[in-house]
């Protein structure tokens, strides 16, 4: 794909065929699904142009061909943003598809997310148009500069449609492919008997196109070939591809009778007698048919997208057994640039460390969701609020994250709120009210994208987002501070979703007061705020625009007033005195005299103490005591609780760190790797390949969760990684885009815990960050690091450089370059 930038002149035209209704699987969309268009165009070209260039988009997905070449690698193309403000437009170089004579351009068309049914309780269709449609335009370009243009429109007769062989295709259905059909509808004459008809112009608002963000896009990374394949008891074949993830099967298809259908189901796992487990799925029942004209073939749907490790092959001919040979998967993600690393003794926490990071592949597929195979895959705000900073470490994702931000600004515009998930097509849960942590993603995720990157321009972007949220929690909050009104949802605020207590049937039903919960973001989101406009106020007078926009006076939301950075500095102090506002009151209310709290609970002193809830308490002395109260308790409750998680989404990310904070590296360690339900390593021990959504998914006993809630494949708990990054790895961030990091393994608790070795790396802005800890033969630990140029690294434990022998306390800072260290003795004498 190229990256274009110099404004379109635009002559196309949306352009759409037919709208036929045809019968498919009867447990999809109530046995009928609309059949796609494809469209194209014929045109001849005198010479070979010197170059040629590609613009498309779409109402739904869209594939190009052009003389029977795929144009672009993408896949679900143009992706999901919110239709109808922001339809992202994609640029291709063809220069070398385009030849002298007689050329034809080919696109296929699929339901997607337009106009397909997407979403729970039933969903719901045509969520943003009814019509399927192209919009393109072919610009080719003589050796003298002389440009032709080949537009899409309804006006020259070039451009004809039909119906080709994809008789259905939905994303959570999954496609049927009749081949009998013709599988190429566009190697054949427009004149054939295929009943090409004239296309018809449609309606269409060109001021919504925008370049689409390369950072989007969906592209093959990887394929699995099958681990394992057995035969059900009723024929059908079982196959193990190893991995769960977002994938499609690519089938060889043999020689077999013209009417032959082979179908696959796609599950996560399997039921303890051995058959695919369809339950989970609910209404997604991802299912593709192959319809056969008699002929051997190479197939793969083009218009769904499955999350499975499991394929169940139905219909493969009894004259021969199905091998590895006959089929593969083709792995899709929007997340393609890795940017982080973990490895460490314990086989064990690399499991899980791979596990969290095909979570986020399969996730991350034009836009955050929640989960890649039931009848869900929304984007979940409260699901990327906590698991950012993980994502921004591990792959390179400001440019995906920053354009669903822009989608996050549109729906919290059109609702009122930021939405539950977004886009937000149809109310699944009613028209939205502001929900704790959910609602918090307006600024969590900026602020981790800034953070990860040191890029002031994407607070800019989207400070007035993060501001809007947070004056509305403003209103929203009790005289003392404390967010305690409940939300027009079916369950009030969301709280410590899924903590290990909630039932099958209940979610939100945790041991930690919802409204703990909520004030707690409420004072973060606060501070974030004043944060953000501190960064852009610096950033300004360090030489930068002294203005920015989307930044509206207290009597203005439109965004049209710049506000300079000395009264950005003022609004700062105002969101200072707003967090120590609600902190004040989350302590009144919260917090008792012995620093035990009315949640006795591992998500309430989580919270505490990593979100610093006890700032401004009376003095030093007095904060000191009650973060150590709650410290200790917090430590209690993890021993109370056998080493294993109390916490939910809210409290997950902070508890390790919460437990070091407070000197209490032996409690979390000793928690984290537990392998008792619930844990982390619970699941890895059950045989996961992803992280779950429920600590619980699958039971001991190898039976599903019986609630009607489950996925195997949700990176929420995977938030984990930030902190084994920083306490195994030894590599932490310490200021925005890296420019400080802190080199600071608690050695002596991972090696009292049987961790011998751990290691982190990250490519900063700066180049790459390392770090490397062992202990040898010898019973010494050395530790290796590389400190990129421009970057301050702070040494957090006492070491020895080895190349002088020289000393290093706890906060020396280690110079850039290559450096070898030996840990001091006494700091592992905890052993």
């Amino acid at each position: 794909m190229m990256t274009m930038t110099e404004p379109v002149r635009w002559q196309a035209q949306m352009i759409g065929g037919p709208d036929d209704t045809v019968e498919v699987d009867p447990a999809a969309a109530g046995g009928k699904m609309r059949r796609p268009p494809v469209i194209r165009c014929d045109f001849d070209v005198t010479g070979t142009p010197a170059a040629a260039r590609l613009r498309v988009t779409a109402w739904g997905l869209f594939e190009a061909e052009l003389n029977g070449r795929r144009v672009g690698e993408d896949v679900l193309a143009p992706g999901w943003t919110v239709y109808d403000e922001r339809l992202p437009y994609w640029t291709y170089d063809v220069t070398d598809l385009v030849h002298d004579g007689a050329n034809v351009l080919g696109f296929w068309l699929g339901d997607g997310w337009y106009r397909g049914r997407i979403g729970f309780n039933g969903g719901q269709c045509d969520n943003y148009g009814s019509r399927l449609g192209i919009f393109a335009q072919l610009e080719l370009t003589d050796a003298d500069g002389t440009v032709t243009v080949v537009a899409s429109n309804a006006d020259d007769g070039r451009w004809k449609t039909g119906c080709g062989p994809i008789l259905a295709s939905g994303l959570y259905e999954g496609e049927t492919f009749d081949a009998r059909e013709g599988r190429d509808p566009f190697s054949e004459s427009a004149t054939s008997d295929r009943h090409w008809q004239p296309v018809e112009r449609l309606d269409f608002d060109r001021s919504v196109l925008y370049p689409a963000n390369e950072s989007t896009a969906v592209r093959c990374i990887d394929e699995h070939h099958p681990r394992a394949i057995s035969q059900l008891p009723d024929g059908r074949w079982l196959v193990d591809f190893g991995q769960n993830c977002t994938q499609r099967v690519v089938l060889t298809v043999p020689a077999t009778e013209p009417g032959h259908e082979i179908d696959i189901r796609h599950v996560e796992v399997i039921n303890p007698d051995g058959t695919p487990a369809t339950r989970p799925l609910r209404r997604a029942i991802q299912h593709d048919h192959y319809v056969s004209d008699g002929n051997p073939a190479v197939w793969e749907p083009r218009f769904t997208m499955h999350g499975f490790r499991y394929a169940v092959v139905g219909g493969w001919p009894s004259d021969r057994p199905l091998t590895v040979a006959d089929l593969h998967t083709r792995v899709y993600s929007s997340a393609r640039h890795r940017l982080g690393w973990f490895a460490c003794s314990d086989e064990r926490v690399n499991r899980l460390s791979e596990n969290a990071l095909w979570s986020m592949l399969s996730n991350f597929v034009s836009i955050p969701t929640d989960c890649p195979q039931r009848d869900e895959r929304f984007g979940w705000t409260g699901d990327i609020a906590v698991f950012a900073p993980t994502a921004a470490y591990l792959y390179d994702v400001n440019g995906f994250l920053d354009s669903w931000l822009s989608d996050v600004a549109i729906e919290t515009e059109r609702w009122g709120t930021v939405p539950y998930y977004v886009p937000y097509p149809f109310p699944g849960w009613g028209k939205p009210d502001a929900v704790a942590l959910w609602g918090d993603a307006a600024t969590m995720v900026p602020w981790a994208l800034y953070m990860a990157t040191g890029d002031v321009a994407v607070l800019r972007r989207h400070i007035g987002l993060s501001r809007r949220w947070m004056d509305e929690i403003a209103g929203l909050l009790a005289d003392d501070g404390v967010w305690d009104r409940k939300p027009d949802v079916w369950c009030g605020q969301l709280g410590d979703w899924l903590d290990p207590t909630a039932p099958p049937d209940d979610a939100a039903r945790a041991m930690t007061d919802k409204a703990l919960v909520a004030t707690a973001f409420a004072a973060h989101s606060a501070d974030l705020v004043a944060r953000m406009l501190r960064a852009i106020a610096t950033h300004a007078t360090a030489g930068a625009d002294a203005t920015v926009a989307g930044m509206p006076d207290d009597d203005a939301s439109d965004g049209r007033n710049l506000r300079d950075a000395a009264t950005m500095l003022r609004d700062a102090e105002r969101y200072e005195s707003l967090a120590s506002h609600i902190r004040a009151g989350f302590r009144t209310r919260f917090v008792r005299p012995d620093g035990t709290m009315t949640s006795d609970t591992q998500c309430a002193y989580a919270l505490l103490i990593a979100l610093d809830m006890l700032a401004g308490a009376d003095g030093t002395a007095e904060y000191d005591r009650l973060r150590a109260a709650a410290g200790e308790r917090l430590a209690q409750l993890v021993r109370e609780r056998g080493y294993v998680v109390g916490t939910g989404f809210a409290g997950t990310p902070f508890v390790l760190p919460a437990l070091c904070s407070t000197g209490h590296a032996d409690e979390a360690f000793s928690l984290f790797l537990s392998d008792r339900c619930p844990s982390w390593l619970y699941q890895v021990r059950i045989g996961a390949t992803t992280t779950w959504e429920r600590w619980d998914s699958m039971l001991e006993n190898g039976e599903v969760n019986p609630g009607d809630m489950t996925s195997f494949n949700h990176y929420a708990f995977g938030s984990v990684l930030d902190w084994m990054h920083a306490a195994i790895g030894g590599l932490e961030l310490a200021d925005a885009g890296w420019r400080r990091m802190r080199v600071r393994p608690q050695v002596a608790a991972a090696l009292a815990h049987g961790i011998r070795s751990g290691s982190a790396a990250h490519v900063t802005p700066y180049g790459k960050a390392s770090v490397a800890w062992w202990e040898g033969d010898d019973h010494v630990v050395r530790m290796s690091v590389d400190v990129p140029q421009g970057v301050t690294a702070e040494l957090g434990l006492p070491a020895t450089d080895e190349r002088d022998g020289r000393r290093l306390p706890a906060g020396a800072i280690l110079s850039a370059g290559h450096c070898d260290l030996l840990i001091w003795t006494d700091v592992l004498e905890v052993r």
